[in-house]
């Protein structure tokens, strides 16, 4: 029997105003899915980037919400592990800003009852994706030093703490005015607006990082990130978010972007550095047990208290497009959360 659940939907891509709250009829789930009922859903610069037209592979008509905590409320056949009533989290890409949704039980992991859902799905898209940078892709040990960009930030904070807890020292950049923010959790603050940061993260780590996670890409990626690497170091990639500042595309800064990453592999060579690109949906995809072995590492170490997502804010699903506002605006320090 169908049930019914309310979304934000956008029909068309542009502002804010393109997210409208809509009830739709949700069949029950089919083979190897799970219908759940959504307890908050995570807020992203990815379904901004979605809201204007600009994410590969994602376009209008469509639901955003790029991950999701709820309740099992339905099993499509053949799907074992899960039961009715458990808490499950999921990286979903699209589809979570909704009340109820069917989601395919390869993604689902079981998700911890002693902790808020809104700390929960903030660990979810932000928490996967600093745990594979940090234990996967850069391989940090204790004693080492890393430059972490966005330090402030959903993932950027999340890294400085499992920095902390590798027994890793953490170079975080931030403006002036969030320098508390990243000493709470254990990062020497650079504040990128008033210094050269690749020549301070050198003078800090002795010799340069090992490890450098470069959320902007186009020129900062070289002068900020593999310019503060040691020999042997790593810079790794995530985002372009320079050409897509506040949702919206940059041609100039797309064109700086491409120029920038033609990289010298006989350069990179000789200092035995290397640049890694990341993508948390490509991991999710192609190394499916690793991705359920990390979010659920990841979500434990949220209930256990070891690492404290921030939480900027929490609204309700109806104001999505606000949501959306603040995080564009860039004025909140932490994760957005939506709760139906």
């Amino acid at each position: 029997m169908a049930a019914t659940a309310f979304e934000m939907h956008m029909a068309r891509t542009g502002g804010v105003e393109v997210l409208k709250g809509r009830e739709v009829s949700l069949s029950p789930p089919g083979p190897g899915e799970v219908q759940v009922a959504i307890e908050a859903a995570g807020v992203a610069f990815a379904d901004i980037v979605m809201r204007t037209g600009l994410y590969p592979g994602v376009k209008a008509p469509v639901t955003p919400g790029y991950d999701f905590v709820g309740r099992v409320e339905a099993l499509g056949s053949g799907v074992e592990g899960f039961a009715v009533g458990q808490r499950v989290a999921a990286l979903t890409v699209t589809g979570s800003y909704a009340t109820h949704r069917n989601v395919e039980a390869r993604f689902l992991v079981a998700a911890p009852e002693d902790a808020p859902a809104e700390a929960l799905v903030a660990g979810v898209l932000n928490g996967l994706t600093a745990w594979q940078m940090f234990h996967r892709v850069a391989g940090s040990v204790a004693g080492e030093c890393v430059l972490v960009h966005g330090a402030a930030g959903g993932v950027g904070g999340l890294l400085l703490e499992l920095a902390r807890l590798a027994g890793v020292r953490a170079i975080g950049t931030a403006s002036a005015g969030k320098k508390a923010e990243v000493e709470a959790k254990g990062g020497v603050h650079v504040d990128y607006r008033a210094e050269a940061v690749a020549a301070r993260a050198i003078a800090l780590s002795d010799g340069g990082v090992v490890a450098a996670f470069d959320h902007v890409g186009g020129p900062h990626l070289k002068k900020a990130s593999l310019a503060a690497l040691r020999d042997g170091g790593t810079a790794v990639l995530y985002g372009g978010y320079d050409a897509t500042r506040g949702g919206k595309a940059r041609p100039d800064a797309l064109l700086r972007m491409v120029l920038a990453d033609r990289l010298s592999a006989l350069g990179l060579f000789s200092g035995s550095r290397g640049v890694v690109g990341y993508n948390v949906t490509s991991w999710r995809n192609a190394r499916p047990e690793p991705y359920r072995q990390d979010l659920a590492k990841v979500l434990g170490l949220i209930a256990q208290g070891a690492i404290q997502p921030r939480i900027a804010k929490v609204l309700p699903l109806a104001e999505a497009g606000e949501a959306q506002a603040l995080l564009q605006s860039a004025k909140l320090a932490g994760k957005i959360v939506l709760k139906p």
